[in-house]
């Protein structure tokens, strides 16, 4: 009924239920994870690694060169460029997209500033408990710690800080058993942080708890890939350690920084692969949004009510020339029109396919009863064409809307490109609000922060 689609028994002619799974159930989070590592290796994905190693290297630049009062600045903007970045990506993939994102730079508070200080919190579980533990027990002075630092020049001149005494936290088993809950929870942190949850619930333990118990297995199973990720991360971080050593002008760091984010990448992935299939259990967007159908429906079929009068060309047909040469494409169309109207679909797609004529001198039903019906007979390519011509010809009508929405479906549920469908929704959000085909489009994206 016009973009709605209404499913019934082709038995009785009742109402039929789609019978629906959690989006974990169709594929789980262990089986998403197979292919995580080529994630960032796409075009676009190394394009963005290379000029984000290139914006790192240059801010790290300013930092070494800046005066200490001065370098804060910098280094603020290198670290909300990694945090951005890897929200951007954690958010990205909870939203089922596969292609790495371009973060958004537009704003210095909200786009480099919040995440630094999200980041900052998200990290606090590892480096403030043990900050404390180290306090509380007495094997740090703060105070003597940070006089220190005042009083030497060299801080002033390059920033150059004391060594912190770790020496009694690696002897301290309590404190390795700390650091290692706080390792734990970490993905956790960093998962609720790029969901814009309140912070405060990244310190509610018993909030953090039931998050722990919902997700369950799938939370163990993230931690080991992060923890696999991790030991890859270590040996980057030695090669890169030695190039940057080998200091070749600005291309050691440049290349190190690349590497070292290839890996963020991945990792990050790994997290929004999580939250996008039981971020449910965070309360992550509505719970209807992690319910799929079971079944692998096509795209709708039912195609104009019998009744409906199509355009028909007035003129008589002409008689075809002679010697088997193609009709005009005037007479083309006037034999696709009555191939529509007396619904002899092959006829009408075969007349479609061949004609010459520029999409705006066919009438928007005729687009739409093609692509409907190429659609049902699995011709992608003609179903996408003819309906984005039916949008394109009359914008305005009510029949655009209804073909953007079958060609979202055709886009999403029959040619897997979902980053495509997505699109073609959210258009149809912007340019139809408040319509049927707004509110159907805006059920199927996934939920945004």
């Amino acid at each position: 009924m016009q973009t709605v689609d209404l499913l019934v028994c082709r038995a009785c002619g009742g109402r039929a239920q789609t019978l629906l799974v959690h989006r974990s159930e169709q594929a789980s989070f262990a089986h998403r994870l197979g292919q995580v590592w080529r994630y960032p290796f796409t075009p676009h994905g190394l394009a963005l690694v290379a000029g984000l190693g290139a914006l790192l290297t240059f801010l790290g630049f300013m930092t070494n060169v800046s005066f200490v009062l001065m370098r804060m600045f910098p280094a603020l903007l290198a670290a909300g460029t990694f945090w951005s970045t890897v929200f951007a990506i954690i958010r990205s993939s909870a939203r089922g997209e596969t292609d790495v994102p371009l973060p958004d730079f537009s704003d210095i508070f909200n786009d480099w500033f919040v995440p630094v200080l999200r980041g900052l919190l998200a990290t606090s579980p590892v480096w403030l408990t043990l900050f404390l533990y180290s306090v509380a027990t007495g094997g740090w002075d703060v105070l003597q710690y940070v006089k220190g630092l005042l009083n030497d020049p060299m801080f002033y001149a390059t920033g150059r800080t004391h060594p912190v005494p770790v020496e009694k936290l690696l002897e301290d088993p309590l404190a390795w058993l700390l650091g290692l809950a706080g390792l734990a929870y970490l993905p956790m942190a960093l998962m609720l942080a790029a969901a814009g949850i309140d912070l405060l619930d990244l310190f509610n333990p018993v909030k953090a708890a039931r998050a722990l118990r919902r997700l369950g297995r799938d939370y163990a199973v993230a931690l080991g890939a992060l923890l696999t990720l991790g030991l890859v991360f270590l040996v980057v971080r030695l090669f890169t350690s030695g190039l940057r050593a080998v200091n070749i002008l600005v291309l050691s760091s440049w290349l190190s920084a690349s590497l070292e984010c290839l890996v963020a990448f991945v990792m990050a992935r790994v997290l929004g692969l999580l939250l996008y299939t039981r971020g449910d259990a965070l309360g992550y967007g509505a719970p209807n949004d992690y319910l799929l159908p079971l079944l692998d429906a096509a795209p709708s079929t039912s195609l104009l009510p019998q009744d409906t009068q199509l355009p028909v060309p007035s003129t008589a047909v002409a008689a075809p020339p002679p010697g088997g040469a193609p009709a005009p494409p005037e007479t083309q169309l006037q034999e696709l029109a009555r191939a529509v109207q007396a619904r002899d679909v092959l006829e009408a797609l075969s007349l479609y396919a061949a004609l010459g004529l520029p999409r705006t001198a066919i009438a928007p039903e005729l687009h739409l009863f093609v692509g409907q019906a190429a659609a049902t007979y699995e011709d992608y390519t003609l179903a996408v064409r003819a309906l984005e011509s039916a949008a394109d010809v009359a914008p305005d009508d009510p029949i655009a809307p209804r073909a953007l929405v079958l060609l979202a479906r055709v886009l999403g549920e029959r040619m897997q490109e979902p980053s495509r469908a997505r699109d073609v929704y959210r258009y149809i959000v912007d340019r139809y609000p408040d319509t049927d085909a707004s509110r159907f489009a805006q059920a199927r994206l996934p939920p945004t922060t």
